[in-house]
C-alpha cells in the first residue's frame, strides 16, 4: 500500500476509482483485457480466481493443482471456528447470507492465517537462499530464539493430516510435467528436516504448509492467502450453515448449559460468599 491520499490522487488528475482488472460498461464486461463471453465456458473457477488476482493464465493443471488446495480447505467440520460461529448464527434468525459472514469473519491471523505466514516464509527463505546457503537453518533458529511457532506444520487433532499426502502427490504431477519448479515444496520440507533434526523428534507439515508451497509455486502473493482461504473455506461454510438452518434449531450458543463447561471467576455478593 503506498499510503497515497486518494482525494489528492483525484485531484491530480487520476480517476477516482483505478483498476486493471475490470472495465465494465453498457452491454460490455471487460477483465483484463478479455471478453466475459469468451471466458465463460471456457476457464474453470481458479483459473479465474488466478486471472483476476495476478492477471495472469494458469494451465489446466496448474489449474487442478490451485482448485485441489481450494477443495482441501473447503471443511474442517463445527470443531473448527469459522464453521462453529456460522451455524449459531443460523439458529439465531439471522438472514442466511448474514449466517455465512458471520464464519467467513471469523478467519484471521489465528483461524486461517497460517497459510500467509508460511507463504511469507518460504518466499523469503527462498530469496535468502541465492546468498547463504543455511538460510533455512538459521530462519528456523531464529523463531526458536524468539519462542514463536514455525507455521505450517503440526496439527492439533491430526497426527498425519490426510489432506497433505494427496496434494504432495498431484504438485509432484505438476513438477513432473515442468510446470511448476518444486523449488518451495523442497524448501518446506527442509524446515520439515531440519526441525525434527533439532527437536530430536519427527514433525508433520500440515494442510496450510503445503498450501502455501503450492500457491508459492504459482506465483500467487502471500497477501491474497487470507482472501483465498476465505473462498475456500466459504464452502464449507454455506453448507453447515444450511444444514443447521434447516435443521430448525434455535439459539445454540458455543456450548451446552452445564456448569462445568462455563465458570464464573468473578466477585459473588456477600450473602452469597462461602465461608
Amino acid at each position: 500500500m503506498s499510503g497515497r491520499s486518494a482525494l489528492e490522487h483525484y485531484k491530480n488528475g487520476g480517476a477516482w476509482w483505478e483498476t486493471e482488472i475490470s472495465d465494465i460498461k453498457k452491454d460490455s464486461i471487460i477483465h483484463r483485457g478479455k471478453r466475459i463471453e469468451d471466458l465463460i465456458g471456457n476457464v474453470s473457477y481458479s483459473q479465474m480466481l488466478f486471472f483476476l488476482l495476478v492477471g495472469k493464465e494458469l494451465t489446466e493443471q496448474q489449474a487442478k493443482l490451485f482448485e485441489s488446495v481450494l477443495v482441501a480447505g473447503a471443511d474442517h467440520g463445527p470443531r473448527a471456528p469459522s464453521i462453529a460461529a456460522a451455524r449459531m448464527a443460523a439458529t439465531c434468525g439471522v438472514s442466511f447470507n448474514s449466517a455465512v459472514a458471520t464464519g467467513i469473519n471469523m478467519l484471521g491471523d489465528i483461524h486461517g492465517g497460517a497459510v500467509e505466514g508460511a507463504m511469507e516464509l518460504l518466499y523469503k527463505t527462498n530469496a535468502e537462499l541465492t546468498s547463504n546457503k543455511n538460510a533455512v537453518a538459521d530462519t528456523l533458529q531464529q523463531f526458536l530464539a524468539e519462542g514463536k511457532k514455525l507455521p505450517g506444520f503440526g496439527h492439533q487433532l491430526h497426527d498425519r493430516d490426510p489432506r497433505v499426502s494427496r496434494l504432495y502427490d498431484l504438485a509432484q504431477q505438476v513438477i513432473d510435467s515442468g510446470e511448476i519448479t518444486g523449488d518451495y515444496l523442497s524448501i518446506l520440507e527442509d524446515y520439515r528436516q531440519t526441525m525434527s533434526a533439532v527437536k530430536k523428534r519427527t514433525f508433520t507439515i500440515n494442510v496450510d504448509g503445503i498450501s502455501a508451497a503450492i500457491q508459492c509455486e504459482l506465483g500467487i502473493p502471500a497477501e491474497a492467502a487470507k482472501g483465498i482461504f476465505s473462498l475456500a473455506r466459504g464452502m464449507g461454510i454455506v453448507a453447515h450453515a444450511y444444514e443447521e438452518l434447516m435443521q430448525g434449531t434455535l439459539i445454540k450458543g458455543p456450548c451446552p448449559n452445564e456448569e462445568k463447561l462455563v465458570k464464573y471467576t468473578g466477585d459473588m455478593p456477600e450473602d452469597m460468599q462461602k465461608e
